[in-house]
């Protein structure tokens, strides 16, 4: 079966580098399209095998289809696509603005979402999907077994989405921003203190603490109690991080949603 993607930018070509090393797709049966010819052929040197075509030929040829490309270059994407587009084809896009509903009106073929993370590089983390009304068992199996080689999938619907989006695809950067700012902060406040080193403690820390509350069972809760006795320097840190970051975890998920809605009124398939 000929799987294709329309677009490998970053997020795209992750994802179909992704699948093809871990030999969840054969090269051979694999399609690329792209505006960019230099990013073909950085997959073709990897990937010999793979296909190389035009959007329209890519639709002739796949039966499944992803669309990795941004909201307001789908409609152009799309038209290109349209002539050989059929209902036997599953067609999944990676643009988050984009409704499900209005997909399924444009095109004939069944729908889905799918929402990836920077972490499948490393075949780890959660990879959304979202799917559309005429999506067939096959469909969900297909998908979810395919995605399962390079990440844990787990289905929402689309009104869970922009939080859910919000703790996977953008939560490693959020999560780097907060390491990052712990480390920067700590230096600032300490001249002479190596930043290099505050980022080395910073990172290893984290991956130790993430590895304690998955290896050991330990929930957040636990973890905070056991470090941040009462009285002690850590319970204050917590104390003063517990004075801003609600508000700004607040502000972030409300304007961001915020962002999301104008977006998808200005979109048109």
């Amino acid at each position: 079966m000929n799987t294709g993607f329309v677009g490998i930018g970053s997020m795209g070509g992750m994802l179909a580098r992704g699948l093809l090393r871990s030999g969840a797709l054969a090269p051979e049966n694999t399609w690329a399209a792209n505006r960019s010819q230099s990013k073909l052929e950085a997959l073709v040197a990897e990937f010999p095998s793979i296909h190389i075509a035009s959007n329209r030929q890519l639709a002739a040829e796949c039966a499944v289809l992803f669309l990795c490309v941004k909201g307001a270059d789908a409609a152009s994407v799309l038209a290109q696509m349209d002539p050989e587009l059929s209902p036997e084809q599953l067609l999944v896009t990676t643009a988050s603005v984009i409704p499900l509903v209005a997909l399924e009106t444009r095109v004939p073929c069944r729908v889905a979402k799918l929402i990836p993370s920077i972490t499948q590089e490393v075949g780890a983390g959660i990879a959304l999907l979202i799917y559309g009304s005429r999506i067939r068992d096959e469909d969900r199996k297909r998908l979810e077994e395919l995605l399962g080689c390079i990440s844990r999938p787990v289905v929402i619907t689309e009104s869970q989405a922009r939080p859910a989006i919000g703790l996977t695809s953008g939560g490693p950067a959020l999560i780097a921003y907060l390491l990052q700012s712990l480390a920067t902060e700590a230096v600032a406040a300490n001249p002479g203190f190596p930043l290099e080193l505050a980022q080395n403690l910073v990172q290893e820390t984290a991956a130790a603490t993430l590895r304690l509350m998955s290896e050991g069972n330990m929930t957040a809760e636990e973890v905070i109690r056991r470090v941040a006795v009462r009285g002690g320097m850590t319970a204050l840190g917590i104390e003063i991080l517990s004075r801003s970051m609600p508000q700004a975890w607040q502000a972030l998920f409300r304007e961001t949603a915020e962002k999301e809605r104008k977006q998808r009124e200005t979109l048109a398939l």
